[in-house]
């Protein structure tokens, strides 16, 4: 998703914003219909989301307004969208067989389900651990390698950091794991989110965003997840608002209390949605 204009308020009143979503998705083969993986499914209401934020904002200074937000809350408009691609009643409405327009059977539903929460214990450990060891790179291992510049050579520090970063990581990486083997080839070397990436000190905010978002959409589920209102107070307490408060506040306008990370459990590991 693309935010190729930022509107805002004009003389006749606030400009409209765009934006645009390129996908790469499965194409058509001749004259069949072309048919999406649920993933791709996903990502097209993923990037989805992120668009809504853009073009319902109402935020007047355009470097506040859409996705010019905090990291951890940038994702949240996305990953709540991903929700409607599992939820029957949505499914209903799109997942159906594309010759005779059978809708997607029960028994298939919950094999993906069941698919989706497969291993979800160790993605959510693995998460805890990179978010965790990332912002144990900076506290700790960074100071160590500024002191350490002040006592060795660069050519002596150079040969140095190599074994310096990999025991650090199976260090820190093996509360996380099962056995400490686990703990010996991990990802430091290659973590590329943390420097081309930009995610350096931040990592933590891909679990954060999914507890915030699994959490805001109880109240959908609580209250319909087509209803009117529910959608309405979503868009006047979060999707509009951009960066015109903290991120926290907005979450306790729309939610009436401070973020509970239960649902993702639930989400993750727990029964199968109603």
């Amino acid at each position: 998703m693309n935010h190729f204009i930022t509107g805002g308020s004009r003389s006749g009143g606030f400009a409209p914003h765009l934006g645009v979503i390129c996908g790469n998705f499965t194409p058509p083969d001749g004259d069949h219909a072309a048919l999406l993986t649920h993933r791709e499914v996903e990502t097209i209401f993923h990037e989805f989301g992120h668009l809504l934020h853009h073009c319902t904002s109402r935020v007047e200074i355009p470097s506040r307004a859409g996705i010019n937000v905090a990291w951890d809350w940038v994702e949240l408009p996305s990953q709540l969208m991903e929700n409607w691609t599992w939820e029957r009643e949505a499914l209903y409405l799109f997942a159906r067989h594309h010759k005779s327009g059978e809708a997607l059977p029960e028994s298939l539903y919950e094999r993906m389900v069941a698919a989706r929460r497969f291993m979800g214990g160790w993605s959510q450990m693995r998460q805890l651990a990179l978010g965790i060891v990332d912002l144990e790179l900076h506290e700790e291992l960074a100071p160590q390698l500024r002191l350490g510049s002040a006592r060795y050579s660069e050519e002596e520090l150079d040969l140095a950091q190599g074994d310096i970063v990999m025991e650090f990581g199976r260090e820190h990486f093996e509360p996380f794991v099962v056995g400490p083997h686990f703990a010996e080839l991990h990802i430091l070397p290659v973590f590329t989110h943390l420097f081309s990436g930009g995610y350096a000190a931040a990592y933590y905010s891909y679990l954060w965003s999914e507890v915030l978002e699994a959490d805001i959409f109880t109240r959908f589920r609580q209250e319909g997840i087509f209803n009117r209102a529910t959608g309405r107070s979503y868009v006047d307490s979060i999707l509009s608002r951009g960066d015109s408060d903290e991120p926290g506040a907005l979450f306790k306008e729309f939610m009436g209390r401070d973020p509970d990370p239960t649902a993702l459990l639930d989400r993750n590991l727990g029964s199968k949605p109603a």
